[in-house]
């Protein structure tokens, strides 16, 4: 029977997901997993299997933290436009918490599709996800006149996801703050009824990323700190 692990898994996970996040899939080596995770080859196979498959796992990870973001930061107790749009910020600059590396996810897909068959399901369902949460959010700002006649909340949802993982390229090349608000406040003014009455951003702040992925949603988001801050944050 082999020797049971000494290490933590969800730790070192977290350690190959801002490895990978940094660096990007390619020009991470087994060598820099091994200095990163501090963890010899032979473990980092038992416990995780070869690059791919570990990468595959931080991916996933990083997804599912998004996925849980969305769910926690999306309710009735705002105007669901504001909240929306709150939501948006706080993934912006989650994902530019990493070292100014981006989105996870897109930098993810740009690098590896379409030729990676895992990443790509991964990637597919997290961009799903991320528009049934946006559709749904939609649908109340429908019901509660927020949002304009002229286009269908699923529409609509699709408009926001492709506007936000544009924005995750765009931020890499010019990370001026007010491009971003220009765009959102473009976007938004769009989906906004005319009718609306005008409201601010809510007050109450959505919750903060776990300090490890964001989406763009589509994209986790997620706030990634810098390699000097250890320990690792908790799931």
């Amino acid at each position: 029977m082999g020797r049971p692990r000494t290490f933590d898994e969800e730790a070192i996970l977290d350690r190959a997901m801002l490895l990978f996040w940094r660096k990007g899939y390619e020009a991470t080596s087994m060598n820099d997993l091994v200095e990163e995770l501090r963890l010899g080859r032979g473990s980092i196979y038992a416990a995780f299997g070869d690059k791919h498959q570990l990468f595959v796992r931080a991916l996933g990870r990083y997804l599912g933290r998004q996925a849980d973001l969305l769910t926690s930061a999306l309710d009735d107790r705002q105007p669901a436009l504001p909240q929306l749009r709150h939501l948006f910020e706080t993934l912006l600059q989650s994902d530019s918490a990493c070292s100014g590396a981006g989105c996870f996810s897109v930098n993810s897909i740009a690098e590896l599709l379409p030729g990676d068959a895992a990443v790509a399901e991964l990637a597919r369902t997290g961009l799903r996800s991320a528009e049934d949460a946006f559709t749904a959010q939609l649908e109340r700002a429908r019901a509660a006149g927020e949002l304009t006649a002229a286009v269908s909340p699923r529409n609509a949802a699709r408009l926001l996801l492709a506007q936000v993982q544009g924005l995750q390229i765009l931020r890499k090349a010019d990370p001026d703050p007010e491009l971003l608000t220009a765009s959102l406040d473009s976007v938004f003014g769009l989906l906004r009824s005319p009718s609306a009455a005008s409201v601010t951003t809510p007050a109450a702040t959505a919750p903060a990323a776990p300090a490890t992925a964001s989406a763009a949603p589509g994209e986790a988001p997620v706030t990634a700190p810098d390699r000097a801050a250890e320990p690792l944050p908790a799931t």
